[in-house]
């Protein structure tokens, strides 16, 4: 399963709220956790992870000794899955959704138990504790060199042997997937298939994220049967030896050569196989209808058939709506002529270009996406209206994203949201353009709904149970056809009339493996589909009146989309390694009559090699025991903190971190020092969110010597020392793009001369809007003061405000920063610690190329600027500081900062502060000078 940062970092955000009352499901060797909503599902993964171990440990000679935390949750309403691999805290998430037809994962005996496998090999062969003793103890002890030493292993052979044995041990999978062999050809035909460095990309070209999979699974298995199984095997036990070995010399080792050379041997024979089984293959005459470059999804026909729309989304991940006239570009064509007649006027011997086989087709209207919200499976209402899918977020829910159906509108522009938290996927209009058919997919169920779409009422359709998955209803007249798959078995096509509620089932050529893509003819008297048999894909259609099935096509191209036209002919994707074009077969293009058929829908699992998995089911019996959450269970870490500012000190932070495995409750306690004595001390903050409130408190202690900082001649001549305790208590609010979190804090300090104490109330307000190429947004922070500093009162406010956004892709930012006091002062520079927090410290503004203390007043202002040429890339930026109305100093350079959290899991790979920067900073006051910071820590 796709594996990104995004399905790690913002899958389970905040996901910890009390809104859900999370259960956990202890075995012997896993501890499952779920919210009530997804009991039945968690209970029967249970039960999968059990046999799924002892079957593994039976074909690996290895397991885990350590539980396995498990999650199970559905933020993005799409399958998925992943696992990190720490030996100490090993830990996998199932995203519940079952996979659609068309994917690249639809061949399995049920998803449940491929998610087990999957996951679990993961885990089996990165996670294993190393034989040496001081690595392993290490290991043990810091958090984050034990997850870093599993994910040393290339992205290819990570994900591939974990497709292997998911193979291997049920006889299905992407090895075994006629729909991954026909692409997988399709590239060796091109000579497309990646290069070695190529394999464990994720971004760069059409599927190239798969390819890790894909082509690693058939490098893998071809490694096993050049050389065997324990040659590869060995791989593994190499890694974890005593011997210090990256996955290079491992496998250099066992093999004797390098995994580049051998990969290349592989590209070769599997390209030599391909190419010869094409030279067999029969010409297919086909017509180039419309030339597409990467990613084209779910092209549908306009009613009158003059339009065509499409979902297209570029390299970048930009996604938008095409609508194209089906016309021939008689404009683009006389203009290409025009050019090279005026080329021939100018250069008589030039030799033009070569007209394409056909001209792109006539753009009408283009939809973006609006907040990354996407855009799917478009439908026409009529010849001017599309129903399509995107995505909604409910109210104060941050994690999860539910599919809903939207109206556009393509002469008025105008888009309209027709349901509400649906999770609707694929669906198809009814003739009289009332209702949606639709497949549902909800808590890990799947079902058959109809959506009213004036109303958007949603009626259940078919019973739902975790053993069915339903794809692509398409409905004709009084016949709605759909996709329908049970465990164990082969996905089928079946046909409901809707007046009598009788089902049949349309037949399919024997052997076949890969279902996807049906289409009613226009008379509804034939339905269109696309089948996988022996490596290839092919379009097929069946005639009801007659009972005869036949293939249009026969394996020359991945077919996809089939989409019968007014003239009798096919339009049809066909998917190549740069992405999905348009092609066209004749009204009468040839044929063969199909006369095997396949006689039962149970799947073919006779490839599956010893040891094989028994075949799937839900399990509804009760295994190991079942409770609620324990927050209080922690896993411990080290935790190391270096942060250098070239204008103040270097200072070292240690300690140790805990946190359970949902990150309700975390915390950390610790110590830093610098070489300089500039900086010195001890924390412990704690932080608690599994109420509608965060709770978090801050307990510091340190000793600031600003005379001892690296440029002491900017500052006063001050020591501070000071001890003392922060408490906050929040509470986040979310509707859609609109967020708004109020605090309510409270702090106490003991300096050498006095104490202090202050309460302080805020709000953090955000908005924003994002049309991919272009974005605006604005931010809020606002906090008000009432102290008392020894005695005297004193009170002050601070706020921040922000504009931000993006143009022609560029990320632009500009704010504005004021902190006033009355009877009390801020103080200017230093940089943001586990001793000194911004938050937790009314009294200091965080500035680091500035030394501590650099200047102190009443009233701090400060404007700044930046841009950067990607999200989440450093930003060049100028700020300038005022002091009571006095401009101090200026800066300008590169900055960046980043915290990272997973959100769950390990507390090694929770909380991690990123921050560095190099600038120019000047001031009458202040040497002109280049300066610069890094820093790397642990801040809840």
């Amino acid at each position: 399963m796709k594996k990104t940062l995004l399905a790690l970092s913002v899958a389970f955000s905040l996901t910890a709220h009390a809104n859900s009352q999370w259960q956990t499901i202890e075995t012997d060797n896993f501890k499952v956790h779920f919210s009530k909503e997804y009991q039945d599902w968690a209970r029967s993964a249970a039960n999968e992870l059990e046999i799924v171990r002892t079957k593994v440990l039976e074909q690996q000679n290895r397991a885990l000794d350590k539980k396995v935390d498990v999650l199970v949750f559905d933020p993005f309403n799409q399958p998925n899955g992943f696992a990190i691999p720490a030996s100490k805290a090993p830990l996998m998430a199932f995203f519940a959704t079952p996979p659609q037809s068309d994917t690249v994962i639809s061949n399995s005996s049920g998803w449940q138990q491929l998610l087990a496998l999957h996951e679990y090999i993961h885990l089996v062969h990165l996670a294993q504790p190393s034989r040496s003793e001081w690595k392993q103890t290490l290991r043990n002890v810091y958090g984050l060199y034990d997850v870093s030493q599993g994910m040393q292993v290339p992205r290819w052979a990570a994900e591939g042997y974990a497709t292997l044995l998911e193979s291997q041990m049920t006889g299905r999978g992407r090895l075994h997937d006629n729909y991954v062999e026909s692409l997988i050809s399709q590239f060796a035909k091109e000579g497309m298939l990646p290069t070695y460095d190529q394999l464990s990309a994720t971004e760069g070209g059409y599927m190239t994220g798969s390819m890790a999979y894909l082509v690693g699974v058939r490098y893998l298995q071809w490694l096993e049967d050049t050389f065997d199984k324990a040659t590869l095997d060995a791989v593994w036990t190499r890694l974890q030896a005593v011997e210090s070995r990256d996955f290079e010399e491992a496998f250099k080792g066992a093999f004797g050569q390098p995994a580049q050379t051998l990969y290349r041997r592989f590209v070769a024979e599997y390209t030599y196989k391909t190419l010869a089984k094409e030279q067999q293959q029969a010409e297919l005459k086909t017509d180039l209808w419309f030339d597409l470059t990467h990613i084209q999804q779910s092209p549908s026909l306009s009613p009158e058939q003059d339009k065509i729309a499409m979902v297209s989304v570029d390299k970048k991940g930009n996604t938008q709506l095409n609508i194209f006239a089906t016309a021939d570009n008689k404009k683009a064509a006389e203009e290409f002529s025009k050019k090279q007649q005026e080329i021939l006027a100018d250069d008589p011997k030039d030799i033009t270009d070569k007209a394409p086989t056909v001209f792109a087709r006539e753009e009408k209207n283009v939809l973006q996406q609006i907040d990354q919200k996407g855009i799917m499976n478009p439908q026409w209402l009529d010849n001017d209206t599309l129903i399509f899918g995107a995505f909604s977020v409910a109210n104060n829910e941050l994690n999860t994203r539910h599919q809903d159906l939207f109206r556009y509108d393509t002469n008025s522009g105008k888009v309209e949201q027709l349901t509400e938290l649906a999770n609707l996927r694929r669906f198809s209009i009814s003739g009289d353009k009332t209702i949606a058919y639709a497949e549902r997919a909800q808590f890990g169920y799947s079902e058959l709904v109809k959506v009213d779409l004036s109303s958007g009422l949603v009626t259940e359709i078919t019973s739902k149970d975790l053993a069915t998955v339903y794809d692509f209803p398409i409905v004709h007249q009084n016949k709605l056809a759909y996709l329908k798959t049970a465990l164990n078995e082969n996905w089928a096509l079946w046909v409901k009339n809707l007046d009598d509620q009788t089902i049949s089932s349309v037949p399919m050529p024997a052997g076949y493996q890969f279902l996807s893509y049906p289409a009613w003819s226009a008379d509804g008297q034939s339905i269109y589909y696309v089948a996988g048999v022996a490596g290839e894909t092919n379009i097929y259609r069946y005639d009801f009146t007659g009972d005869r099935l036949v293939q249009l096509t026969q394996g020359q191209q991945v077919t996809a989309y089939p989409m019968p036209m007014q003239d009798g002919g096919i339009l049809y994707q066909a998917i190549n390694s740069q992405g999905p074009d348009l092609y066209k077969l004749a009204a009468d293009a040839a044929f063969t009559e199909v006369t095997e058929r396949a006689a039962v829908r149970i799947a073919d699992t006779s490839q599956a090699q010893s040891h094989k998995l028994p075949a799937a089911k839900i399990y509804q019996q009760a295994v190991g025991e079942s409770q609620n959450y324990n927050p209080t269970e922690q896993n411990i870490t080290f935790n190391i903190g270096e942060q250098y500012a070239s204008a103040s000190t270097t200072l070292l932070q240690l300690g140790i971190k805990g946190g359970d495995f949902l990150n309700q409750l975390t915390w950390q306690i610790g110590g830093a020092f610098d070489n300089k004595s500039a900086l010195s001390g001890a924390y412990a903050e704690v932080n608690y969110q599994a109420l509608p409130v965060e709770l978090s408190a801050h307990v510091f202690s340190y000793d600031l010597k600003s005379a001892n900082q690296l440029q002491r001649h900017e500052s006063a001549d001050t020591r501070i020392k000071a001890s003392g305790i922060y408490t906050q208590m929040s509470y986040p609010y979310r509707n859609d793009q609109f967020l708004l979190t109020s605090h309510l804090a409270y702090n106490y300090s003991d300096y050498d001369v006095n104490d202090t104490q202050w309460l302080r109330v805020g709000i953090d307000q955000q908005w924003q809007r994002d049309w991919q190429k272009f974005a605006i947004g604005q931010s809020v922070k606002a906090r008000a003061y009432e102290g008392d500093n020894d005695g005297q009162d004193w009170h002050g406010y601070d706020l921040t405000a922000t504009l931000f956004g993006k143009a022609w892709h560029l990320p632009l930012y500009g704010e504005y920063q004021k902190r006033s006091r009355t009877d009390s002062v801020v103080s200017l520079g230093g940089f943001e610690s586990t001793l000194i927090k911004a938050d937790a410290h009314a009294e200091y503004v965080i500035a680091p190329e500035l030394p501590f203390l650099s200047i102190s007043g009443e009233e701090f202002e400060s404007v700044s600027g930046g841009m950067s040429f990607k999200a989440g890339m450093p930003w060049f930026y100028y700020q300038q500081y005022k002091m009571d109305g006095q401009e101090f100093a200026d800066s300008y350079g590169v900055k960046w900062q980043q915290k990272v959290s997973f959100g769950l899991g390990p507390a090694a790979i929770n909380d991690l502060n990123i921050n560095f920067g190099v600038v120019k900073v000047a001031g009458d006051t202040i040497e002109d000078e280049i300066r610069g910071w890094f820093g790397v820590w642990y801040s809840l």
